[in-house]
């Protein structure tokens, strides 16, 4: 340990530890502009000159790693000139668009303005203008004038996306951020870049003159979109969500989100809700109470059915679905994976994502990281830049752009078993390796043989993740809401439905649009006796049910998600839903039979799978059972925007979507 002193109190930190740093451990503020924990250090807006006993100058302390007694002062008047200074030059030429700006109350200008900035200006001139409020690309507006040219947005797109599509055009006083030539701001991680802006010059359009901070409730939540499980807050303004902001959680997300996280909740109050139980009457649906709805999908759900729970239920009421197939139906064909995916939990040891940040080697088998699990590419990132060797194998090529990558073609499996022999230069790497990591699509069975075979040719520590699955399916398959012994898994209930063989399908949370063979959802769907589907929004499936139950947006309920590492996380009830709608959880409680309230649910689960609610640890994830059908593979055309999203009208905009097969006739 290194031991400083900072303005007279003695502080012990790590070596390498930079002033700035060790200045917060001990309770000091230093202010800054460039600064950023998840970027390496620039030193550019010198607003966090520090004077350093024994040197000539004052020092960044953004830059400056501590010494053995080093004496360090911050709130000298030399230190409180250098601050002044520096906001009287940066406020030279700043608009006075305070009233107007997004940015304002929550400005890091603003706030080190009024403590650290002198009272008048010097400055009569006019000031300059720039271009003001130009979208950059569909999420992001400029305004140039605004920019204080502190490069976090530049610095985040090279160091942290690997996307270099913002650059400083020009030279100083003519100096702008601006896209790269030839570009438009495309990348699936840009509104990373407006909350990192510590000015209103990045601004979302989505959330333009929406709101103010002060009118703002925040809520904790989870990201539903896929199974990083991203820790988020909402913000809301009389119960309407208005933005989505990253909350730093260090062993998950590190303050990132993708775009599909942060942006898509439009869903939630812009789009068409389904706010009521309907009933088919005819050829059409009918509102009816919610005791006749309950009654009309016992009526109907009797004989051989099958029912289907989305991976972006909660956890409760995957539990209570499970419990509901098995206790009050009889039934083992239940089943959430409608995705071209095998598994949700690999086979060995569960791996987190923090084990990222000390592995040795990664191998990242058939994932598309960018697509499945976007903010684990940043982590994957981050570490690749400072040497990890990360070997991406696939059938096909591309699904991986990293640093120090290998790029292993061919079938997954068959090389897999190569390697864990030892088999040339990555099979002899891959067995001395200390500590390696296995992230995997979820995808084939002959991939689980070849994972479990790998696991135990090793004498180091060995884990896997996989991340083809969404925000829940985890959860899932951890309370059962697979087939059991006898029972049908997701393509095989639609195949007995095409031949007139199931005579019930209850949908919860699920589209089927994301389902392989649309040829034969359409079959099975046009043969199906009776259809009861719990939707949050209407599509071709509600239209074509026998009963509608309406359910709750996740930003309107409470429950559990559990991510890729098998943690489990609370997400919090915050906007104001219809009147007339369930939580997910409170549906099947109702079908089950059972009054329980979400902490009742809660601890039922907890019962039966402690370790998903205690602190995460290596000896408390569940371990796969193995034994599912695979769903049959085919090409699914994926977007970022789309994959595990519930219709969002903003997303909906920005990338391809996919589309259910019409009702046969």
């Amino acid at each position: 340990m290194i031991t400083l002193t900072i303005d007279g109190r003695e502080v012990q930190v790590e070596p390498g530890t930079l002033i700035l740093d060790a200045a917060k451990q001990a309770g000091i503020d230093i202010p800054v502009f460039c600064y950023h924990p998840r970027m390496d250090p620039v030193a550019a807006c010198r607003m966090c000159l520090v004077r350093i006993e024994k040197m000539p100058k004052l020092q960044p302390a953004c830059a400056t790693p501590v010494a053995e007694g080093m004496v360090v002062h911050t709130d000298t008047d030399e230190v409180r000139k250098s601050h002044a200074g520096v906001l009287e030059f940066l406020l030279a030429n700043h608009p006075l668009d305070c009233p107007v700006c997004d940015k304002g109350g929550e400005c890091e200008l603003q706030d080190n303005s009024i403590r650290y900035g002198p009272n008048l200006t010097r400055f009569a001139d006019h000031k300059r203008h720039l271009d003001k409020a130009r979208p950059l690309g569909p999420i992001v507006e400029l305004d140039q004038e605004r920019c204080i040219q502190c490069m976090r947005c530049v610095r985040f797109m090279q160091e942290v996306a690997g996307d270099p599509v913002l650059t400083l055009h020009d030279r100083g006083g003519h100096a702008v951020v601006d896209v790269a030539e030839g570009r438009t701001f495309d990348s699936i991680f840009s509104g990373n870049t407006i909350e990192i802006c510590p000015v209103g010059a990045l601004t979302s359009r989505p959330y333009r003159f929406k709101a103010r901070p002060w009118d703002l409730d925040e809520v904790e939540s989870i990201c539903p979109h896929c199974p990083v499980g991203c820790n988020i807050r909402l913000s809301l303004r009389h119960g309407e969500v208005k933005r989505i902001l990253s909350r730093d959680n260090e062993e998950i997300d590190w303050g990132w989100l993708c775009d599909r996280g942060r942006f898509g909740y439009g869903f939630v109050h812009e789009g068409v809700r389904v706010t009521e139980p309907l009933i088919r009457r005819g050829d059409r649906l009918a509102p009816v109470s919610w005791p006749e709805a309950i009654a009309a999908v016992g009526n109907g759900m009797k004989g051989r059915v099958g029912a289907l729970g989305g991976g972006r239920s909660s956890l409760e009421a995957q539990y209570l679905m499970r419990r509901w197939m098995e206790e009050k139906l009889g039934s083992r064909n239940v089943d959430h994976r409608v995705l071209p995916l095998t598994t949700a939990i690999a086979p060995g040891q569960v791996g987190r994502i923090d084990d990222v940040n000390d592995a040795d080697l990664v191998l990242a088998l058939d994932a598309e990281l960018n697509e499945e699990a976007p903010v684990l590419s940043l982590r994957l990132r981050r570490f690749a830049r400072g040497g990890l060797r990360i070997v991406s194998i696939s059938e096909r090529t591309g699904l991986l752009d990293m640093p120090h990558q290998d790029v292993m073609t061919g079938n997954v499996a068959q090389t897999l078993a190569q390697i864990a022999k030892g088999e040339g230069e990555v099979g002899e790497a891959f067995l001395k390796a200390k500590k390696v990591l296995m992230i995997w699509s979820g995808r084939g069975h002959d991939v689980t043989d070849a994972i479990e075979a790998a696991v135990h040719a090793r004498s180091g520590e060995t884990y896997t993740m996989v991340v083809g699955g969404l925000a829940n399916s985890f959860g899932a398959q951890a309370v059962g809401l697979v087939p059991g012994e006898g029972g049908l898994d997701t393509r095989s209930m639609l195949e007995a439905a095409a031949k007139g063989e199931l005579d019930g399908l209850f949908l919860l949370a699920q589209e089927l649009d994301e389902f392989p063979d649309q040829e034969l959802v359409a079959s099975a769907l046009s043969q199906l006796k009776f259809l009861a589907v719990a939707q949050v929004v209407p599509s071709a499936l509600t239209e074509r049910a026998d009963v509608v139950l309406p359910l709750a947006a996740w930003a309107e309920s409470d429950g559990h998600f559990v991510n890729m590492e098998g943690r489990a996380q609370r997400y919090y009830a915050g906007a104001t839903r219809p009147s007339g709608v369930y939580d997910d959880w409170q549906l099947m409680a109702e079908l089950l039979g059972v009054a329980w309230g979400q902490e009742e649910t809660a601890a039922a689960v907890r019962s039966e799978l402690p370790s998903l609610f205690e602190a995460h640890r290596r000896d408390g994830v569940p371990q796969p059972t193995g034994g599912y059908e695979p769903v049959a593979r085919a090409p699914v055309q994926a977007s970022i925007y789309h994959k595990g999203v519930t219709p969002d009208p903003f997303l909906r905009s920005l990338g391809p979507q996919a589309e259910l097969a019409g009702r046969a006739e």
